[in-house]
């Protein structure tokens, strides 16, 4: 089971989501913006994987990790994951550039996040012998 904070401003995309992840067996943590991500970022010690819109009110998905990266040292995710529902080659370049493990274009297929979840999670568990 992996501690997932979802940031999310659409309120049916956040739902849908929030229902997918937890039947995925995952711990789901919702922030309905950047800002509100970011509150929970410092409150709580360390998330598996946050999940995060790049267009937001208030504060954006690029915004929201560069103060995240900005006030730890050591980031407090071992994963992070932007989604959009508009993708292009700048997003994916500026993606890249912030360390950030990939971006997915809503709407999100199920399939898709159920795989990049599945390599998150191995990527991170120590290899067993």
């Amino acid at each position: 089971m992996s501690k997932i904070l979802l940031i999310e401003d659409d309120f049916p995309v956040r739902f849908t989501l929030e229902k997918l992840l937890i039947f995925l067996d995952n711990e789901v943590e919702i922030a309905c913006n950047g800002e509100e991500g970011l509150s929970k970022v410092q409150m709580k010690t360390f998330f598996d994987i946050i999940i995060c819109d790049i267009d937001m009110p208030m504060m954006d998905g690029f915004c929201c990790l560069e103060k995240i990266l900005k006030l730890f040292p050591k980031p407090p995710f071992s994963s992070f994951i932007f989604i959009s529902a508009y993708v292009d080659q700048n997003i994916i370049q500026r993606v890249l550039r912030m360390k950030a493990d990939c971006v997915i274009k809503k709407p999100i297929d199920q399939e898709i996040l159920k795989i990049i979840l599945l390599a998150l999670r191995m990527k991170h568990e120590p290899a067993k012998i």
